[in-house]
C-alpha cells in the first residue's frame, strides 16, 4: 500500500473530533458521506492493485480502474477539506496507471479533459505534462471509434504549457460542441472583460449543460462526489482571468486556481 493511500486511510480513521467538526468545501453533503465514499474508493484501489500482480491478462482494465478511482478520490478529498499538495500527490501516484492504460480503442473524453485540467490546476511537472500531450496526439492519430475528433478545447489547454514552436494546431473543431462551446468562447475572448463575462456566463450554465453526464443529480444518490468544474478553472488559470467574483460559486474550485499564489505569500 502506497504512503499516499495510507495517508488517506489516516484521514478517515485518524482525525480528531475537532478536525471532524471543521467545515468542508461541499455544501450539499456532510463529512460522513464523503468519508464513506473515500473508504469505498480506497478499498477498490487496493483490490485492483492486488489484481495487477496476479491477473496479467486484465492488466489494462485494472490500470484503468486505478486511474478512474484515483480521480474520484481527488474529487472526494477536495469536496471534504483536502490540501492541494495532498491532491497533487494523489494525482501523481495514479499517473503511471493512467499512462499504462493509454489505449486508443475507447477513449473517454471527460476522463481525459479532467486529467488534463487537473494537471494544469495541480501544476504537475513539465515532463509529465508532455506525456499527456503525447497521449492526446496519439489519440488524434489512432483513436477508435472513428468518431473521436481532435478537440480544440483539449489542445487549448495542452498548448498552454508548450513553447510557441511546440504548439499543436491540427484540431479544427470541438468534439462536444453543445457542452463545450461556451467554455471555448472564453478562450477566444479579445480582452479580459469579455473573457470574464464569458466565464461567468458559462459557469452559470455548466451544471445544466451536463444533464447527460453520469454524475448529473448525483447528490440525490449515495454515489455523490461533489460537483466541480475543473475544466472551467483550468481555462481561468491559463488565461489569468480575475475570477474573484466566482470565489463563492458552488461549482467553481477557486482555491485550485490560486493555491500556489497563497503559498508564495
Amino acid at each position: 500500500m502506497s504512503s499516499v493511500i495510507m495517508g488517506l486511510f489516516d484521514a478517515i480513521f485518524g482525525s480528531s473530533k475537532k478536525e471532524q467538526e471543521q467545515p468542508i468545501r461541499d455544501k450539499l453533503k456532510d463529512r460522513k458521506h464523503f468519508e464513506k465514499m473515500l473508504e469505498k474508493r480506497l478499498t477498490s484501489i487496493n483490490k485492483y492493485k492486488a489484481y495487477l500482480t496476479t491477473e496479467q491478462e486484465s492488466e489494462l482494465f485494472f490500470c484503468y480502474m486505478v486511474g478512474v478511482d484515483s480521480m474520484d478520490i481527488i474529487q472526494i478529498r477536495y469536496s471534504m477539506d483536502g490540501g492541494l499538495k495532498e491532491l497533487q500527490k494523489i494525482y501523481m501516484d495514479s499517473f503511471d496507471y493512467f499512462l499504462r492504460d493509454n489505449s486508443c480503442d475507447n477513449p473517454v473524453y471527460d476522463d481525459i479533459l479532467n486529467r488534463i485540467s487537473l494537471g494544469i490546476l495541480l501544476n504537475i511537472p513539465d515532463e509529465n505534462f508532455m506525456q499527456l500531450v503525447d497521449y492526446v496526439q496519439r489519440l488524434d492519430e489512432e483513436a477508435k471509434p472513428a468518431d473521436w475528433t481532435p478537440d480544440l478545447l483539449l489542445w487549448f489547454l495542452l498548448n498552454s504549457r508548450l513553447k510557441d514552436n511546440e504548439k499543436r494546431t491540427h484540431a479544427q473543431k470541438l468534439g462536444f460542441p453543445r457542452e463545450c462551446k461556451g467554455l471555448y468562447k472564453v478562450t477566444q475572448a479579445t480582452d479580459s472583460k469579455a473573457a470574464l463575462k464569458a466565464l461567468k456566463d458559462y459557469i452559470g450554465k455548466w451544471y445544466n449543460l451536463n444533464k447527460d453526464a453520469p454524475w448529473y443529480n448525483n447528490h440525490l444518490k449515495s454515489t455523490y462526489r461533489g460537483y466541480w468544474a475543473w475544466e472551467v478553472a483550468a481555462v481561468a488559470k491559463v488565461m489569468h482571468i480575475d475570477d474573484t467574483d466566482l470565489k463563492d460559486n458552488p461549482y467553481y474550485p477557486y482555491d485550485m486556481v490560486h493555491w500556489e499564489e497563497d503559498k508564495e505569500e
